[in-house]
């Protein structure tokens, strides 16, 4: 789950807003994990199949949100508000974790001459070279590809990505300068489907029962 997230997380920027729907995987064996993912103009939403507890999370009217069961109640969470909760109660080793996953620098990205077909779209191999914000270095393989529907989907992540960390993602920043996608980041994520199917609005609507975060820290305080 933790390398799904880092490889949506870099993904390029593009101007126009379409619809369409993927499914994502990450790893293997016991650390194998699905996404689907849907998008509308700017809402994204992405969901975890077979992971009940999990909820799904959504990025509208460029906020972030995780929607989850809490003791069987749906509880909304505004993701860069619990960001910043973690910061001020001292989450050091969990922000160590997010920066290692992070990149501040790329200072490679060479294509190869190979091609690589994922989820149906054929794209070029590249090796890049990349510092996460903890300072580490890392090489990893990525498949990239100018499609509009894989630009679409590396768009909306970095959007997601940008309303809860509040600042870009280099690795985002340098596919976007090259206009290129994400097909493939390495062993930690794929697109296994694609489509531009326009996924239903009722989709993108919060849930109205939800207690939001705030709310459920009164009632416990209340309690």
């Amino acid at each position: 789950m933790r390398y799904l997230a880092a490889g949506l997380l870099m993904a390029a920027t593009l101007p126009a807003l379409a619809d369409g729907q993927a499914t994502l995987q990450s790893g293997s064996g016991q650390n194998h994990a699905t996404m689907e993912v849907h998008w509308a103009g700017s809402d994204l939403r992405m969901d975890f199949p077979g992971q009940d507890q999990a909820g799904f999370m959504l990025f509208k009217d460029g906020k972030g949100y995780m929607v989850s069961n809490m003791q069987g109640q749906t509880v909304i969470l505004e993701l860069a508000k619990l960001k910043a909760m973690a910061e001020g109660m001292g989450g050091g080793e969990s922000q160590a974790a997010i920066a290692s996953q992070q990149a501040s620098e790329v200072t490679a990205l060479e294509p190869t001459g190979e091609t690589e077909t994922v989820a149906g779209v054929e794209g070029d191999v590249y090796r890049m070279t990349w510092t996460d914000k903890g300072g580490t270095s890392h090489e990893d393989t990525l498949v990239l590809s100018d499609a509009a529907a894989v630009r679409e989907l590396s768009e909306r992540f970095d959007a997601y990505q940008q309303s809860v960390t509040g600042e870009p993602d280099a690795i985002a920043t340098t596919l976007a300068d090259r206009e290129l996608g994400l097909l493939r980041f390495g062993e930690r994520f794929r697109l296994t489907s694609l489509s531009d199917a326009s996924p239903s609005p009722e989709a993108f609507e919060l849930p109205e029962d939800a207690l939001t975060m705030e709310e459920m820290m009164r009632n416990a305080i209340s309690q």
